[in-house]
């Protein structure tokens, strides 16, 4: 893992200031998998269709501004965070490559007004993304036993979530609380599939589908 941020920030006013950073992150994984079956002649025999190494690399880099400032009951802050991903899987014994490169911008605000001295009104939105784990990116099969397995899917693309949430903040001398409500809305959203093959055996991967809608209070 190599990772590198810098951040910059600049007071506007009073209550008020400007924010811009970078960041790079590197990550690498080695993942060597073997399927092998004891022979009758007490022998491990490997399968070869499941023999490989696969080596995960992920490249992020990411640049952000932010500002905000408050204005008598009024406050604001906005922000844009640009984001390149660079991944890739790669099987060494079979050298097969699956690269996955995109570009995404992540958008965020955040508004308030204060009703009276500690009671303040909140409302929010931002643009989230959650990429699939390595292990879901997996394309070797978990033999728990012979007719249910397990088996990644290196295709899958990132899920997006657009976040909206409104709050109502008090604020007393020895504490506050807050209470609020949210929708969510995610785009791409992973979910695994089960398929039967022709031989009976039960086959689970993740793949991309639908949307999911998320309330709360």
């Amino acid at each position: 893992n190599w990772f590198f941020q810098s951040d910059y920030v600049h007071p506007l006013g009073t209550d008020g200031k400007f924010e811009s950073g970078l960041r790079s992150m590197t990550r690498q994984v080695n993942n060597e998998y073997a399927f092998e079956q004891l022979g009758a002649d007490g022998n491990w025999e490997v399968f070869p269709a499941f023999n490989n190494n696969l080596i995960y690399t992920e490249r992020i880099h990411a640049a952000y501004v932010m500002a905000g400032n408050k204005f008598n009951k009024f406050s604001v802050q906005g922000g844009l965070r640009g984001e390149y991903s660079d991944i890739k899987t790669e099987l060494t014994e079979t050298n097969e490559i699956n690269p996955r490169r995109y570009f995404n911008l992540f958008p965020s605000v955040n508004l308030g007004y204060e009703l009276t001295k500690n009671k303040t009104l909140q409302l929010s939105y931002s643009k989230r993304i959650n990429r699939p784990h390595f292990r879901e990116l997996l394309p070797f099969s978990n033999f728990s036993d012979t007719r249910n397995f397990f088996q990644g899917n290196p295709n899958l693309n990132p899920e997006y979530t657009h976040a909206f949430e409104t709050g109502y903040l008090v604020n007393w001398d020895r504490g506050s609380i807050l209470s609020s409500a949210y929708y969510r809305y995610r785009v791409g959203d992973i979910q695994r599939i089960v398929q039967v093959d022709d031989d009976g055996t039960t086959r689970i991967f993740p793949v991309n589908v639908g949307t999911t809608n998320s309330y709360g209070l």
